[in-house]
């Protein structure tokens, strides 16, 4: 498979390689329908590095590489059109299963929070100048996570641990300028929803992202955006708290097309700074003399 490959030889190949590689992996539908030429155009290298690409993977040209390609979109069509009977135990069948699930998740989350609902919510981050999210118990992880992307994006916000001391610091300082957004998983947010609560009779506005309508956040929150967590087992699902939480970020930093564009250009002219070599050492280095 022309995946496996790609993953085997990444590390040794060169960078205009590494380009054809990155583009093939991300659009592999886009080309399935392409030829050696269009694909090094998409990419902007030659036709002959497009080529010498598909050798390097141990292919004998780029028509070798394109039929695995094909076969790769071949069968997940297939599996999408003719999905094969899988039983509960096989661990096909409970992948399928859970995936299936969170569509499920996701989808209720849609028909939960309509435009003039998420409107309001865009209004509330619109009237504040700092976020300040707190999360408990497996929503903890998404909260700190999310926190740090609101930062990304040049949005004031910080995370606020699950210790008492540390959230009396940073909870005393709140005032009607500030939005605590609390994130609970389960119907277990007591202490998101002791935090909101102080929050609140601080001046603060709150907004809860709730796995479960039961969690007393539902109660303490100015706005509530309903992400459900239902999941086959013992354990609560976060992938529709996570993908609220990252709309968030989304609407917060109001992303355009060429607010991306700038954010990205401005991300990789910084870690190719970080990255390269350190050419004031190199030159350090090869000053000092030897010894005798």
């Amino acid at each position: 498979m022309y995946r496996e490959k790609i993953r085997e030889y990444y590390d040794h190949l060169s960078r205009s390689y590494r380009k054809v590689a990155d583009y093939i992996m991300s659009n592999y539908y886009d080309v399935a329908f392409m030829t050696a030429a269009q694909l090094a155009y998409a990419v902007g290298v030659d036709t002959t590095t497009v080529v010498r690409f598909s050798q390097r993977l141990g292919y004998n040209g780029y028509p070798d590489l394109l039929q695995d390609v094909r076969e790769q979109v071949k069968s997940e069509i297939y599996a999408a059109y003719e999905p094969k009977p899988l039983a509960p135990d096989n661990p096909a069948g409970i992948f399928k299963d859970r995936i299936e699930q969170e569509r499920q998740n996701l989808q209720q989350m849609l028909v939960q929070n309509p435009p003039d609902h998420l409107n309001a919510v865009a209004r509330l981050l619109e009237s504040v100048e700092r976020i300040v999210v707190v999360g408990e118990g497996y929503a903890e992880t998404a909260a700190e996570m999310i926190a740090q992307q609101f930062r990304h994006r040049g949005v004031r916000a910080d995370y606020l641990p699950n210790d008492a001391v540390k959230k009396a610091a940073t909870l005393m300082t709140l005032d009607s300028h500030v939005l605590v957004i609390g994130v609970s998983a389960t119907a277990y947010g007591r202490d998101v929803a002791r935090a909101m609560e102080f929050a609140r009779a601080r001046g603060a506005k709150t907004l809860g992202i709730i796995g479960s309508l039961a969690s007393p956040v539902n109660r303490m929150s100015d706005l509530v955006i309903y992400a459900p967590t239902e999941a086959i087992g013992p354990l609560p699902s976060i992938v529709a708290l996570v993908a609220a939480l990252s709309v968030l970020v989304t609407i917060a930093a109001k992303e355009s097309e060429e607010s991306v564009d700038r954010h990205l250009d401005a991300f990789e002219a910084a870690y190719q700074f970080l990255t390269q070599e350190d050419v004031i050492t190199a030159l350090e280095a090869a000053q000092v003399p030897e010894e005798a």
